[in-house]
């Protein structure tokens, strides 16, 4: 608790960024409509898309949770600092929840403290927790839901199936894809995975389910209650397709190298069998240097990142499985939620969150413990480094997010205060921070804007699409802004997406994010 509130603290003004908005525009319609979250317009895939219900394309809809828990924030003037503290707080839980999950699994105190310093130091726990998102939040109820099954497991007392049925509910509520961990979640109430074993404590033991029959009741009651009314909803425009299926488990299984340290320390921990788990991914990336052209160092890197995450991720399952580990296999099986969204237009690292708690698991179970200065050793210095390299995150994604704060202050906010009529186009920050100074989104199918009026467009942002509708324009002032501590997002970095990059940070001082001030003719 301690390590995650000494880094976010000093972030507690950053501000709002990526996917920020939507949510605090939930935060927002609530206090207006306390059952109708997604009720409020907006313009995004690209600006071009403007709806007069958010819930009507898909953005963000069935997320309604975050946007509860963000009134306050709206309450307080959409100031930045209550919604990062409320993340703290959300980071704290995570914290207890996975030390008391890892305490009612049988590891012992010391891997316990362990597991909660890890957990909060690797990426990308940190990093989100320093947005207005909810999928901290997500992870927080996903491990109430399982630490409360598993008492109600020993227990039986019904207050704790009552609390996992509602963690559990809520939890898809925040982060639709942790739905997954439903089923999982029914799996660890078997005393045994066998299937005949299986069925016949379910007939023995049915009520011992009823969490999860709870939990179901609460996740379509919650969605009922704030069901969308009088618009058919609809999928976000080409969101979910087949062909997004590569490049999504190129980065599932980069993440689980990099930043995730599990195929390192998996592969470190079980390096005796060189031959077999460390080899063979080294051919074809040596193939690849000679003859896959406009290959560098860092692709070569990259490639053998995927390459052993597969191997480690391969060999845990495997491992597990033929030992018939029940604890293993239940943790490789929370450690592959993600892959339920590799069929959407990302897989950013966000989505990893979740799992958190399973890698971190896996690797205590890995990690000798004899000699135990050894042991202490080992997960000191990766709780040192991810915690480092979560701290650059950070740094980077400060100045990432001020540029459209900046921008509006600069741009929009002057023009508005001397009477002029400002419009403006761009997603991410931008779409939040220009509408705070006073502009209008603007779209091609609206009213504006007209002749004589200004237009303020983010070009990372995608504001530049809307452009080619105004070809009659003058450029009245512009702002570019430079990544001293390096970029979170474009030019290869990509924290927030992986169609932007594999790394969550690359190294390039000299990016800029460019907003412009047109005038229209």
């Amino acid at each position: 608790m301690l390590l995650g509130a000494a880094l976010l603290l000093p972030f507690l003004h950053k501000a709002y960024t990526i996917d920020d908005p939507p949510f605090l525009l939930e935060a927002r319609q609530i206090l207006k409509t306390p059952l109708e979250p997604w009720s409020f317009p907006i313009c995004w895939n690209q600006t071009l898309v403007c709806l007069a219900q958010a819930g009507s394309s898909g953005a963000n809809v069935r997320e309604g949770l975050m946007g509860y828990v963000l009134v306050p924030v709206i309450l307080a003037g959409g100031a930045e600092w209550p919604a990062h503290l409320i993340q703290i707080i959300f980071v704290c839980w995570v914290a207890v929840g996975t030390v008391a999950l890892a305490l009612r699994l049988g590891y012992c105190g010391g891997q316990a403290r362990a597991a909660g310093l890890l957990v909060v130091a690797i990426p990308p726990l940190l990093p989100m927790a320093n947005t207005a998102m909810p999928d901290v939040l997500a992870l927080a109820l996903v491990l109430t839901g399982l630490e409360r099954i598993l008492a109600w497991k020993e227990e039986r007392k019904w207050h704790q199936a009552a609390l996992a049925g509602i963690a559990f509910g809520l939890a898809p509520y925040a982060r639709p894809h942790v739905a997954v961990f439903l089923p999982l979640a029914a799996l660890w109430l078997f005393d045994e995975l066998g299937i005949r074993k299986a069925v016949a404590q379910l007939r023995r033991e049915i009520l011992l389910w009823s969490p999860i029959l709870i939990a179901a009741v609460v996740l379509v009651a919650v969605n009922y209650a704030t069901r969308l009314r009088g618009v058919a909803g609809g999928a976000v425009i080409g969101a979910i397709e087949a062909d997004n299926l590569p490049i999504n488990l190129i980065a599932y299984f980069h993440y689980l190298t990099f930043p995730i340290p599990l195929a390192i320390v998996w592969l470190v921990v079980h390096r005796r069998k060189a031959l077999l788990l460390l080899v063979p991914p080294l051919i074809p990336v040596a193939f690849a240097y000679f003859l896959v052209p406009g290959m560098t160092v860092l692709k070569e890197l990259q490639v053998a990142a995927v390459l052993y995450g597969m191997v480690a991720l391969a060999h845990i399952l495997c491992g597990y499985l033929a030992k018939r580990d029940r604890i293993g296999t239940l943790l490789g099986l929370w450690l592959l939620i993600p892959l339920s969204t590799a069929i959407y237009h990302h897989l950013p690292l966000k989505y990893m969150v979740p799992v958190l708690p399973a890698i971190v698991l896996i690797l205590l179970r890995a990690i000798p413990t004899e000699p135990w200065r050894r042991a202490q050793l080992v997960y000191g210095m990766i709780v040192l480094l991810c915690s480092g390299y979560s701290l650059l995150l950070l740094r980077a994604d400060l100045d990432f997010a001020d540029y459209a704060r900046r921008a509006a202050a600069e741009l929009i906010a002057p023009r508005v205060a001397a009477g002029e009529k400002v419009w403006y186009a761009g997603e991410w920050g931008f779409y939040w921070y220009a509408e705070k100074a006073g502009a209008t989104v603007a779209n091609p199918d609206l009213v504006g804007p007209r002749p004589g009026e200004l237009l303020a467009v983010g070009l990372m942002e995608d504001g530049d699409v809307i452009l080619k509708h105004f070809p009659e324009r003058e450029l009245v002032d512009s702002r570019s802004y430079d990544s001293p501590h390096g970029r979170t997002m474009g030019y290869g970095a990509g924290l927030y997406s992986n169609r932007f990059g594999l790394l969550p940070w690359r190294w390039n001082p000299r990016a800029t994010n460019r907003y412009e001030l047109w005038r229209i003719h």
